[in-house]
């Protein structure tokens, strides 16, 4: 164990990220034996100028903020012996959201993403609140703690006025996530963390981006010259469409500001899959979400039915097949669960064969 001033411990073997200067430890507060992260910095192989300067107004950043839905920061050491920096951290048990994501087959549905969402405009009001703008708003810059969403990675934030029309030139962030504004080096103003909430709520709920291409310039070609679609065989609200849209108007003065996301109707019905689509638009839904997951991950069926066939006798029972439905979606309705496999279980035996188990795919 390496440690830290008596005061903090980690293990080498218990990495849990890293970056291009930095590793981070799952570590312990001696003193109590609470988990902590530990971000250790190695500033002699800094050679990034701009690098020094985003640490250190991400460390005055999260001291600024106390939230619940934002990693705090609990220490700071400087070991000049080793010319080293130790950020400790709030450990968080869990993966991150992109981790989620993809463990949750790929897409959330839309209860779940509502979660997601008011969770992270929790957190971002309370950056508003200090009159900061995040810049890198994705998935893995959320990491999940005992079911809380935290907000982190402040190295691209900025001090910002929301009150008036401050406006922005410098190109950070992901570009993926980036608003057009900053792909085309143009001013930008606060609107820009909208434009990733709604590239982010479209990626929960489609499994893919609304744009896709292989460099910035191809992304933003592809935003100016495609229009925004969903896709047919996932059944998503009309409110939501209208949330993800009017995120993404590619214009920041048509896009939303941040009280039209904050006091957004989605936020205010609970259940909305249910009161839009009948039961049988939910099971295609649901089967087409399978076909989807299915061909991303490229496993042969016979593969695959052998893993889930759990006896070995050449069938699968409901609850052999049910390990698929929920690594498709952790949350699908029982209901729906059984109604997949009755549907194709036509031989009514309450046992899915190869045969039967290869139409769900056809």
């Amino acid at each position: 164990m390496i440690k830290i001033q008596n005061k903090y411990s980690y293990s080498q073997q218990d990495l849990i990220g890293e970056g291009a200067y930095s590793k981070v430890y799952k570590g312990l507060f001696d003193k109590t034996n609470e988990c902590v992260a530990v971000k250790v910095i190695d500033w002699s192989r800094v050679k990034d100028k701009y690098y020094i300067s985003g640490f250190q107004r991400e460390v005055r950043i999260m001291r600024d903020l106390d939230h619940e839905n934002i990693v705090k920061i609990i220490d700071m050491i400087h070991d000049p012996s080793q010319n080293r920096e130790y950020l400790i951290m709030e450990y968080c048990d869990s993966q991150n959201l992109a981790n989620f994501i993809y463990q949750s087959g790929g897409v959330l549905n839309e209860n779940v993403s509502k979660i997601v969402l008011q969770q992270l405009l929790t957190a971002l009001n309370e950056l508003i609140k200090k009159d900061y703008l995040h810049r890198d708003i994705k998935p893995e810059n959320i990491l999940i703690h005992q079911r809380t969403l935290k907000l982190a990675d402040f190295g691209f934030s900025v001090k910002a006025d929301y009150s008036g029309n401050q406006l922005f030139r410098e190109n950070v962030g992901t570009p993926l996530y980036m608003a057009p504004q900053i792909l085309e080096n143009k001013h930008y103003s606060v609107k820009s963390d909208i434009w990733s909430i709604g590239v982010m709520a479209y990626q929960m709920l489609t499994g893919d981006h609304p744009w896709v291409a292989d460099d910035p310039a191809q992304l933003l070609k592809s935003i100016k010259s495609q229009k925004l679609q969903f896709p047919s065989h996932i059944p998503i609200s009309e409110d939501f469409k209208e949330f993800i849209k009017n995120c993404l108007q590619y214009d920041e003065k048509d896009r939303y500001n941040w009280d039209d996301l904050i006091e957004h109707k989605i936020f205010k019905t609970k259940y909305v899959i249910q009161k839009n689509y009948t039961k049988i638009e939910q099971l295609q839904g649901a089967i087409n979400q399978i076909r989807q997951v299915q061909k991303r991950r490229g496993t042969p069926l016979e593969q695959l039915f052998n893993n889930l066939d759990m006896d070995g006798d050449k069938k699968l029972a409901f609850e052999e097949f049910q390990v698929l439905l929920l690594y498709v979606d952790n949350l699908m309705e029982i209901n729906i669960q059984k109604g997949i496999f009755y549907r194709y279980n036509v031989s009514k035996n309450n046992l899915l064969n190869f045969n039967e188990f290869s139409r769900i795919f056809c």
